[in-house]
């Protein structure tokens, strides 16, 4: 099925406007063919290249939670060589950001928004290719009253070139004090690193954390439309939404993701949510979150351009 944007429905003429551009395009960006980068027979190898991502995903108490954490942190810190940055950011599980890859206005089934893998994962010169992910010391998360220690873990000894360690944690619920109930939320987070001597010395970061975006709407079946409200930030990046149907808590159809301007609303036929895949039959409920997101860029010793990706997911479950 090839993705396509969804009809919008806004008053007047507006929407017809809006509809006719959106038709018009294709929704989903090409991300290109990915690869190892070429190397000459003979060819030294050349400098390692550095690429670094902390990501934190907060999903604030008092929403709908299913089965998704209500923190989550993802860091690496990488060097390598052989391999160019886009394999490089696919080995190490780092997509481009939603909103670069999907255009505002449009929605496309979940799945087909993955990245594709480099059909060269194999060199004959494998000597000459590594990806090391390095060890940056202790990583430590502040939300809130809340201090977090992020775990180390070892990569899996499954592919011979990559090698090293990966910061991961998971929680099912926020760590006590990271939202004091009854009091203004965290607008920043503090993310402190201890750091690995002069190529990674230790930094503290403090990036803004979006405001949870208080999401609700309906289905509105004698319209055929699905209508979304949360509070907007239109100067922010686009919002990211994520729809798929339930029928007794378990998830049928496609998960559908739409990325819409952070204006305060969204109206989609539903028609074309159906079309792209969505159930929302009779029956079903329909659960929809949506993620804004935060990018905040920093240099850390020879790591340049690195970013810390921050994400407030709220979360409503609609009854069709």
């Amino acid at each position: 099925m090839t993705p396509r944007p969804v009809a919008c429905r806004r008053p007047a003429a507006l929407g017809l406007v809006l509809a006719a551009v959106i038709a018009a395009c294709s929704g989903v960006d090409d991300p290109g063919e990915l690869g190892l980068a070429p190397l000459e027979a003979g060819e030294p190898p050349q400098a390692p290249s550095r690429l670094a991502q902390i990501r934190v995903v907060v999903q604030p108490p008092g929403e709908f939670a299913g089965d998704e954490p209500a923190l989550e942190v993802a860091a690496v810190f990488a060097q390598y060589h052989g391999y160019d940055e886009a394999a490089a950011r696919t080995r190490l599980d780092l997509p481009r950001p939603l909103q670069d890859r999907l255009r505002p206005g449009h929605c496309a089934p979940s799945d087909q928004l993955d990245e594709p893998v480099s059909k060269d994962s194999v060199s004959k010169d494998s000597s000459a290719r590594e990806l090391i992910l390095l060890d940056a010391g202790n990583l430590t998360v502040g939300i809130g009253e809340a201090a977090l220690d992020v775990p180390l873990a070892l990569v899996p000894d499954l592919v011979p070139t990559i090698s090293g360690v990966t910061y991961t944690y998971l929680g099912d619920a926020l760590p006590a004090g990271a939202w004091p109930p009854g009091e203004p939320a965290p607008s920043e987070l503090t993310i402190r690193v201890d750091g690995e001597g002069e190529e990674l010395p230790a930094f503290t970061l403090r990036p803004r954390l979006p405001e949870p975006a208080a999401l609700s709407g309906a289905v509105d079946r004698d319209r055929d439309e699905l209508r979304l409200e949360w509070r907007p930030e239109g100067d922010r990046e686009p919002l990211a939404l994520r729809l798929v149907s339930l029928i007794g808590g378990e998830p049928v159809g496609e998960e559908l993701t739409c990325v819409v301007a952070d204006d305060g609303e969204f109206v989609a036929d539903l028609d074309e949510l159906h079309a792209l895949g969505l159930d929302a039959g009779p029956g079903t409920a329909l659960r929809v979150s949506a993620t804004r997101t935060g990018r905040t860029l920093f240099d850390a010793g020879e790591f340049v351009g690195a970013e810390a990706v921050i994400e407030v997911r709220t979360v409503a479950v609609l009854g069709t």
